[in-house]
């Protein structure tokens, strides 16, 4: 490493003086990609790092070859974090083509290297730079691990935060060959997009390695982690994948690893199958993160897992199960779709995570047929109409004018309902033109980008079809169809007349072409299904007059539509009456959601949804749809019942719930029973069943308690002011000194039903800079526990005012998971009120007033809801 020379910050050139009129806007705006998109060519990094043990920072020296096709300036990025108003990355020693560059302006987030100073061809910056480590709001982060006391270091650079680490062009359509050398402390391991080449250590000193160059990724697909790893290696002989995780977990990753690598290998032959593409990188390894904030992160080569997503600290059950498959899938496909193929700018995200999701769900249904692929890929869909039916949705497509605001791309619509519009095109289109046009799509633009329309013209070219309404209505029209059908039999009990109509949720006067199935069901489980394709506001099926009238009709069958299907009232007496008869085990999942969605709209009790959960819910067999009938009979019963109502109902839906964790015919029932007991025990008996679950005088049939449901379970007390409860926390909290151990004893007593505690916790998410994020949404939701709502009252409105200040500090998901818990732990209308009053206020961004509408429709939902059914009940 060169000697340190004269520093340069972010901000001292400008310091309380407006840039010029020329100088780029803070952020990356589209106007600036785009010109440095048409201007740059064969971008590459060469990376140097000294990586020293508990630093507060990493040095290290950079060079960036740009070529120009002629003279002109070069904007590079560059927005370190700040310590109050002070930069804490630095800059210094700039040379440019081999000589000093005295001229470099920062200004507003970026350094300006005037066109004078450049050359025609390829352009050399080298450059000295410094960067924090923190424990939370950094680039690269820190994990200290108190069970070894070893400490891990791991880079997380998207959507656009390179930038704040190292000086780069910070956008995806500039993609880039990146080379990594790096000193670490001896005993250590490190880790990024390529194999490593050379390395070399010394006795008792540091380790140097040496990286290959990468293929052309993005910025934000450049990673790295380093520490003293331990390795677990695959099955694959030519090419084996690396399982990375830290020591302390290494005799449980042992256990979970053959699996875990065996369904990645499995993975990457399936995809190079499905799109006829070799898996695109030299190698790829698992990396297995501590507290990451996200369930994964696809970087190029290496995708790092959140630890706990695959060594589950808990008994798992077929769902979790799945659910770590899927996740393995979903890095997996992003390999090709997000890093082989990336999209030009974040308005198009979902052409990355929409397929990601998809071909998981594909993925699963072909390599693990013991699960129900469709049934859980439905499950996360309901996630996107949960969002699509209220004033703050979105479109798919969302254009972006700044990087700067690209973390507000990400959510359900780009998550559940782009993958669902792609189910859907699969269907419209047909598999084998889906698949061809899939294939088209990744050959013409690998190592390269691409935007929706491009996906669109492949799609016409594999199909032969025009194909603009359909994908301005799917891609750029937010919001989405109710479908709704209209039918009378005649007296001879035959259809006289059938119409399926469709309305914007929204009623913004949208309609959605779509392919769909009806279900029209008879006696004897017999069930017709009838293909349509909607194209207008309202649709007679003329070939369906005359058939036999029949028991109930269901607009959704199998699946394939997007949109919500309600059933008439004929269906809903009928499937109520019929549901335990229904033995296709996709459709019963997809009529009880019907009857869920008749809760959500204020058609039918919830009380009654209760009712019909205790009588129906104990003889299904699918966890992925008990699940989901549980986990409503506890939203209802938390929410939508008044008090009088849970009194009366309290003491047999436990009992329900005591038998269904007792004696259910497998572990993972047994399990997903246990979990929503835990949510529900709020009887005298109930707390008792909770506390001979700890001390071991009650056991669940093969379903071992772990630490994480310990302290579950104890939260759980601690929110229902039992008085062992704090007792049972300390003697936990000994018992499990972990760093789980403290994350889940830390979010217990974020329940503690008194002002005191809550005051404590909140002025802790918002002024404990050492707070790690993961133990803020670890306690969110036992803060706001809805039993505490006149607790948490009071901290809304200040939950609110800090969004701004959450979105620019805070990574991708936390300002939706900080309103889910704030706004989510209210049931009544003077929050309501708080909402609203925050809603209208002057200026509000536009980007968290859709994240707030977004959120308190289920608070408006609620407060309708109850005044419809709960003061009735309660008199």
């Amino acid at each position: 490493m060169s000697r340190p020379g004269v520093l340069l910050a972010v901000g001292m050139l400008v310091s309380g003086v407006a840039a010029a009129a020329a100088d780029p806007a803070p952020g990356i705006s589209r106007e600036l990609a785009r010109w440095r998109a048409a201007h740059y060519r064969g971008v590459e990094y060469k990376l140097r790092l000294d990586i020293e043990p508990r630093a507060a920072s990493v040095r290290g020296e950079l060079e960036i070859a740009v070529m120009l096709e002629r003279k002109t300036d070069l904007v590079l990025d560059w927005r370190p974090a700040l310590a109050g108003d002070r930069p804490r990355g630095q800059v210094r020693k700039l040379q440019l083509n081999g000589k000093p560059l005295a001229g470099a302006r920062f200004v507003n987030e970026h350094i300006l290297i005037a066109k004078a100073q450049t050359q025609r061809g390829r352009n050399v910056l080298q450059l000295e730079f410094e960067s924090p480590v923190g424990i939370a709001g950094s680039a690269v982060t820190r994990y200290l691990d108190r069970e070894d006391g070893t400490e891990y270091l791991y880079s997380l650079f998207v959507p656009s935060d390179a930038s704040s680490f190292f000086p780069c062009f910070d956008q995806p359509d500039l993609k880039a060959r990146f080379t990594l050398e790096a000193s670490i402390p001896g005993g250590w391991t490190m880790v990024s997009n390529a194999a490593a080449v050379a390395t070399r250590e010394t006795p008792d000193g540091p380790t140097r390695v040496r990286f290959g160059a990468t293929e052309p990724i993005s910025t934000y697909l450049f990673a790295f982690a380093a520490g003293p790893f331990a390795s677990l290696t695959g099955p694959a002989r030519d090419n084996p994948t690396r399982l990375l995780v830290r020591k302390s977990k290494l005799e449980r990753a042992r256990a979970e690893a053959p699996e875990v690598l065996r369904l990645n290998q499995r993975a990457v032959e399936y995809f190079e199958r499905y799109f006829d593409a070799a898996y695109p990188f030299g190698k790829y390894d698992l990396v297995l993160i501590p507290e990451f904030p996200y369930g994964g992160m696809e970087h190029a080569g290496a995708s790092f897992l959140r630890e706990d997503a695959v060594l589950f600290p808990f008994e798992p059950s077929g769902n979790d199960l799945l659910r770590r498959a899927q996740l393995i899938f979903h890095e997996t496909s992003h390999q090709w779709f997000g890093d082989l193929v990336t999209m030009r700018w974040f308005d198009d995200l979902w052409l990355k995570e929409g397929f990601a999701n998809f071909m998981a769900a594909k993925a699963t249904e072909a390599l693990l047929p013991q699960y129900p692929a469709w049934n859980a890929f439905h499950a996360t869909k309901v996630s996107a109409y949960r969002t699509d039916v209220t004033k703050g949705t979105t479109p798919i497509y969302r254009a972006l004018p700044n990087l700067s605001a690209a973390k507000s791309a990400y959510g359900n619509i780009v998550y559940s309902k782009a993958p669902a519009v792609l189910r859907q095109a699969e269907f419209y289109l047909g598999d084998e033109a889906f698949r061809s046009a899939v294939r088209d799509f990744l050959r013409r633009h690998r190592y390269a980008n691409a935007e929706w329309n491009d996906l669109v013209r492949a799609f016409e070219r594999a199909s032969g079809r025009k194909l603009a309404r359909w994908a301005a209505a799917w891609v750029k029209r937010r919001g989405m169809p109710a479908v709704s059908i209209a039918w009378k039999a005649d007296k001879a009990g035959r259809i006289a007349d059938f119409t399926l109509k469709q309305r914007d949720v929204l009623r913004a006067g949208g309609i959605w072409p779509q392919k769909i199935q009806l279900a029209l069901a008879y006696p004897r489980n017999r069930v017709d299904n009838v293909t349509v394709t909607l194209t207008r506001a309202s649709q007679r099926v003329p070939s369906l007059v005359g058939k036999p009238a029949p028991t109930y009709v269901y607009a959704n069958f199998g699946d394939y539509g997007y949109g919500q299907f309600l059933l008439d009232k004929k269906s809903l007496v009928a499937v109520t009456g019929l549901l335990g008869e229904v033995r296709d085990d996709f459709l019963r999942a997809l009529l009880w959601d019907a009857i869920w969605d008749g809760v959500r709209e204020a058609r039918f009790a919830p009380a009654d949804y209760i009712e019909l959960g205790m009588k129906l819910a104990a003889q299904e067999p699918d966890e992925v749809t008990l699940a989901g009938i549980l986990a409503r009979m506890q939203l209802a019963y938390s929410r939508y019942l008044s008090d009088t109502q849970r009194g009366e109902l309290a003491a047999r839906l436990e009992n329900f719930l005591e038998q269904g964790m007792r004696n259910a015919p497998n572990p993972g029932l047994r399990i997903t029973y246990l979990r929503i007991f835990v949510a529900v025990a709020t009887t005298d008996p109930g707390r008792a069943t909770l506390k001979r679950l700890l001390d071991g005088s009650l056991e669940i049939p093969a379903v071992p308690l772990r630490s994480r449901d310990r302290f579950g379970m104890i939260r759980a007390l601690i929110v229902r002011g039992d008085a062992e409860a704090e007792a049972l926390l300390a003697a936990q909290t000994l018992a499990d000194s972990s760093d789980e151990g403290r994350r889940y004893a830390y979010a217990a007593q974020a329940a503690r039903p008194t002002a005191a505690a809550k005051q404590v916790y909140f002025s802790d998410y918002l002024d404990n800079a050492q707070l790690p994020e993961a133990w803020i949404e670890e306690s969110l939701a036992p803060f706001n526990s809805i039993e505490q709502a006149v607790l948490t009252l009071p901290y809304l409105a200040r939950a609110l005012d800090e969004l701004p200040a959450l979105r620019r500090k805070r990574r991708i998901f936390f300002v939706n998971n900080w309103l889910a818990a704030f706004i989510g732990g209210q049931i009544d209308a003077r929050a309501l009120k708080i909402v609203q009053t925050f809603l209208g206020k002057p200026g509000l961004d536009a980007d968290l007033r859709l994240k707030v509408l977004e959120t308190v429709d289920d608070l408006e939902r609620t407060v309708r809801i109850r005044a419809k059914y709960a003061r009735a009940a309660a008199r």
